[in-house]
């Protein structure tokens, strides 16, 4: 956590500058300003901190997964890279009873008034 602090330093060093130097000049002015500055400051490595632990766990899980699965395309790695292969499978029959449904007669008949 120390390193993001020291990370959010280096990016906002006008402000901490700025913060230092009220507390110097305008310690009265300057608490009422610094104080909230450094806890938003805290507040916003321990977040930023708290988003890289997620990310790093979401990722270490990604790549757990992608191990035991085989990474996809290679299915556990038992063919090489390259390497193409054609599964093909058997076309089922359906097969449905002759008491399912009903069958209908039509007739067409012409329109007279098309005709006409």
């Amino acid at each position: 956590m120390l390193n993001f602090l020291w990370e959010f330093i280096k990016r906002n060093i006008f402000a901490i500058v700025l913060v230092v130097t009220l507390l110097v000049a305008m310690p009265w002015l300057g608490y009422i300003i610094a104080v909230p500055l450094i806890f938003m400051v805290v507040l916003g490595a321990m977040v930023s901190w708290r988003l890289y632990k997620l990310q790093s766990r979401m990722r270490d899980e990604a790549n757990r997964q992608r191990q035991q699965y085989g990474g996809g395309a290679t299915r556990g790695g038992s063919r090489k890279e390259g390497e193409v292969t054609i599964v093909r499978t058997e076309p089922t029959e359906q097969k449905v009873n002759d008491n399912v449904g009903e069958y209908v007669d039509f007739k067409e008949v012409e329109d007279e008034e098309r005709n006409g």
